[in-house]
């Protein structure tokens, strides 16, 4: 177990800068997941972190230790890939224990090592199977117990549940956790995909081009986003923006949506005659009350919840990119959601009365997207 440090760290690949002015301290046995879209480099960091890319400047420390110069085998590092690289002629028993193998360790300190392995991932059954006789997610555990067995400072995990389907996914992933939680090593993960890092996470890193855009808890970054990106990124559905002027009204700032005054955070009050970003969950948005009017364009029934789909007001439409709020989904600036978990019957083209509670409205500057102060 070990703290990792991150001390001015960049990367480049001949004029393209891949990684810049990347600092980041993880604790001692924290679970810490780097998040973002494809191309934010958070595998490059990864990677860095591992030995298996050279930094381009800056620093990076292990136990207090610098690594920046050494190799992978010398890091105390164990990694965990997305394609489980097994070796297929081998059984599970020797894929768990050639790391040991290879340092020399004897055949008996192995064996005990591998079976303790074994049973902590619930593989015991299975130690004289090959590769191929098990099922994705058990194929996932042996790489685990490779890693487990070699008793690293820290666990390195790349996309590793991105060959899982769904259901295997979430079953996994909670497994994960529950390993780490008992073993206590710090553990650094990658993954695209935000849920897997709100769920699994004591902090997560959110990466856009090449930078940190966030450090934080999953509530830290659900109910406080610094910025448009990271607000539009975390939460399924993202978050609805809109488009207003800040006015005065009679009882606090306002701006206009759909002809209606919406009541704004108190923070607004200097605001008076600017343009500035809202933002409001979908989840936030409440239904039934006295506000603007809005025509439903979908309805998509999810079981347990259901998803509205309306159109943006057109003085309130966004114009901006889907890349630029850290949308992922396919929706276009003009369609906002509602996500409801009720009984009642929803169908396209009803018209529903909308309120947006005052202290779930975000607030983001036009000009640099971030979180307004205050």
């Amino acid at each position: 177990m070990a703290t990792v440090q991150f001390d001015q760290i960049t990367k480049s690949y001949g004029a393209v800068e891949a990684i810049r002015d990347f600092n980041l301290d993880i604790e001692d046995g924290e679970f810490c997941v780097f998040v973002g879209p494809s191309g934010c480099g958070k595998s490059t960091a990864l990677k860095m972190l591992a030995g298996l890319e050279a930094t381009s400047g800056g620093t990076i420390s292990i136990g207090g230790r610098d690594v920046t110069e050494l190799g992978p085998g010398k890091r105390d590092i164990a990694m965990v890939f997305q394609n489980y690289a097994l070796y297929p002629h081998m059984s599970v028993r020797k894929n768990i224990g050639f790391g040991l193998k290879m340092h020399g360790l004897p055949a008996n300190d192995i064996n005990a090592k591998v079976e303790e392995a074994a049973r902590v991932l619930e593989l015991t059954p299975y130690l004289d199977r090959k590769p191929r006789a098990l099922s994705g997610g058990q194929r996932q555990r042996v790489a685990l117990g490779r890693a487990i067995v070699r008793e690293p400072a820290a666990f390195l995990m790349d996309e590793p549940l991105s060959n899982l389907d769904a259901k295997l996914r979430v079953q996994t992933r909670s497994e994960i956790v529950k390993l780490q939680r008992r073993l206590g090593v710090t553990t650094i993960y990658v993954t695209h995909d935000q849920t897997e890092a709100l769920t699994m996470a004591d902090k997560i890193v959110v990466m856009k081009g090449g930078e940190i855009q966030q450090v934080g808890s999953a509530e830290q970054l659900f109910h406080a986003p610094v910025n448009v990106f990271v607000a539009g990124f975390i939460g399924s559905p993202g978050m609805n923006f809109f488009h207003g002027k800040v006015e005065s009204g009679a009882q606090g700032p306002v701006t206009r949506f759909g002809g209606h005054d919406i009541p704004l955070p108190a923070k607004c009050a200097g605001m008076s005659g600017r343009d500035m970003i809202f933002g409001i969950r979908p989840e936030h948005i409440r239904v039934g009350e006295d506000g603007p009017g809005v025509a439903l364009s979908l309805v998509e029934n999810l079981g347990t919840e259901k998803i509205l789909h309306f159109h943006t007001p057109g003085e309130n439409v966004l114009e901006l990119d889907r890349a630029q709020v850290g949308a992922d989904e396919e929706r276009d600036a003009q369609t906002m959601l509602i996500r409801v978990i009720d009984d009642r019957r929803y169908s396209e083209a009803e018209t529903l009365a909308l309120a947006f509670p005052v202290e779930k409205l975000h607030v983001f500057d036009p000009d640099t997207h971030e979180a307004a102060a205050g």
